[in-house]
């Protein structure tokens, strides 16, 4: 017994686990009709009708205990009857039925059915008025009470939460009935009987809306990745086959399964997107829909970063230097690199190009510029590096014009002779023709006159500008010419005109430039100065004044 008892509260809370929408009660009421069948000859069956409610009270989405309270009246049928069979009196056939037990109904969806198995008594006096007729009671009671059991069911359309229309119900409906004043009489009634009307519902929890929640993976992409949308429903019946629609904001969506959608973002700008999904049952008229939306992130994609370095700050004509980029991308994207020059050959590629200095860039810079370009988004970033290409410069050739000898005139081996006269004339006039430029006067000594007398070199190159300027018919200008003491060769002057521009290659000016205010020069007509006899003997003349040693010759 006690397990019994145990699998019947079992049941019953599995039944009511999870119910959903359920009335806690319902009470249908409305018309109803017996087809009687007395069992008792030569009265075979007739009709009472009447009318009653119910109350199922339910604990479950199925299981319930209901209560069913019906009265009836007899028609015209047993009347007639007992009129045929000769009863002359009143005919009373009212009938009551108190019935009760567990009803299994579904509660879902507009047709809801439901069976039923109730179990309690039946009033009536129809028995004593039929016993009457047979004349086998002459006295006692007209009424009679006897055991009634229902077993049957019916179909229910819910109009509403709380109302619902009840067309049919049928029962087969056992009664039991004993006329105590006729002996050994018990007979069992098997009748028919049909319920219908209207039902009102009250209690239960509202239906739990349906719903539905989505998922993006991953949350951020670069444009081009795919990323992969999950929806997943929430409340619907799991009986059911539900339908998913998709809708978004970017990109192009492919479904990939029932429940997931794909999105291609090839193309996407940076920015926010979502997607969407539509999930429906079709089966349901109300309730059956649900959305949710899922967000997804275009990241914003950095250009690479760059730099560029060159091998060498200057390179000469003819030479290269090496350009170097230093190249990195922030989202590990592979790079491609490309490059432009201003000037001269380039040659290389990838992060490393060489440059090689052509005529055309001399005096100026070659500016290599490199670009590193991502695979992916197209960004680029550029850098520069630039090589010094100097300027040619152009060497000036030192050019010999000739010399002036001065071993004619032992007392004045300073001045200026006739011959050399000739020679400057037409040395001034080539200097006139030659606009641009100067003329170094070198005078030299021989060994002898470097030891007696040391500046005579220099009081030489400083008579012949002496006479170039100011004594000479072609007169040139002074800063156009500068005397130098020269080395030890001999008793000359060497003349070499310098043009204007660079000396280069090594070159020299010969000797050292003259102080011209410690050697004062001397016109090739002044006197020669007087001289001193030593010892009755004459000596050869001298320079007017004894100038200092003049430095060494460079």
């Amino acid at each position: 017994m006690k397990t019994v008892i145990l699998l019947s509260l079992t049941l019953i809370l599995a039944l009511s686990a999870g119910a959903q929408d359920v009335p806690k009660v319902e009470i249908p009421v409305g018309f109803s009709f017996i087809n009687v069948h007395p069992n008792l000859d030569p009265i075979t069956s007739f009709n009472v009708f009447g009318g009653g409610g119910q109350v199922d009270f339910n604990f479950g989405n199925y299981f319930g205990i209901k209560a069913d309270f019906m009265g009836y009246t007899q028609g015209s049928g047993l009347r007639n009857q007992l009129a045929k069979d000769g009863f002359v009196g009143a005919a009373n056939g009212n009938v009551f039925t108190y019935m009760f037990g567990p009803q299994v109904k579904k509660h879902t969806g507009v047709f809801q059915p439901f069976g039923e198995a109730l179990f309690g008594a039946a009033h009536t006096n129809a028995y004593a008025t039929i016993l009457t007729d047979e004349g086998k009671i002459l006295s006692g009671s007209g009424d009679n009470n006897g055991f009634a059991m229902a077993l049957g069911g019916g179909i229910d359309l819910r109009v509403s939460r709380h109302f619902a229309i009840r067309p049919v119900e049928v029962d087969y409906l056992l009664t039991r009935f004993t006329a105590n004043h006729v002996a050994n009489y018990t007979a069992n009634q098997n009748n028919f009987r049909y319920f219908g009307g209207l039902e009102f519902m009250f209690g239960g929890a509202p239906p739990i809306p349906v719903a539905a929640s989505c998922s993006a993976s991953p949350g951020e992409v670069w444009s081009g990745d795919p990323v992969t949308v999950n929806s997943t429903g929430a409340n619907f019946n799991p009986k059911h086959t539900l339908t998913y629609a998709w809708t978004g904001t970017g990109g192009k969506l492919s479904s990939n399964s029932t429940q997931g959608a794909t999105v291609d973002t090839t193309g996407l700008a940076p920015g926010s997107y979502s997607v969407s999904a539509t999930i429906t049952d079709p089966k349901e008229k109300k309730n059956n829909t649900a959305t949710c939306s899922a967000n997804f992130t275009i990241k914003q994609p950095q250009p690479p970063v760059v730099s560029c370095s060159a091998s060498t700050t200057t390179t000469a004509i003819g030479e290269s230097a090496t350009i170097t980029m230093t190249a990195s991308d922030p989202q590990g994207w592979p790079l491609t690199y490309s490059w432009t020059n201003s000037g001269g050959t380039m040659s290389g590629s990838g992060t490393s190009v060489t440059v090689t200095a052509t005529n055309a860039d001399a005096g100026n810079s070659i500016t290599a510029t490199g670009t590193a370009t991502d695979a992916r988004a197209n960004l680029t970033a550029s850098c520069s590096a630039s090589v010094n290409v100097p300027a040619v410069q152009k060497c000036t050739v030192i050019e010999d014009w000739g010399e002036c000898t001065f071993e004619k005139n032992p007392k004045k081996p300073w001045r200026v002779d006739n011959d050399c006269k000739d020679t400057l004339d037409k040395l001034s006039l080539r200097l006139q023709q030659m606009p641009n430029g100067k003329l170094d006067i070198v005078g030299y000594t021989n060994e002898e006159e470097s030891v007696n007398v040391q500046q005579l070199g220099s009081q030489r190159s400083v008579n012949v500008k002496y006479y170039l300027t100011t004594d000479g018919p072609n007169k040139v200008d002074a800063s156009r010419v500068a005397p130098r003491q020269g080395s030890t060769k001999g008793q000359a002057t060497h003349f070499y005109f310098v043009p204007e521009g660079n000396l280069c290659g090594g070159q020299l000016e010969e000797g050292t430039v003259v102080d011209e205010t410690a050697v004062q020069p001397q016109s090739r007509n002044a006197p020669a100065p007087a001289t001193k006899r030593h010892h009755k003997a004459k000596a050869a003349d001298a320079p007017p004044a004894a100038p200092p040693a003049a430095p060494p010759a460079q």
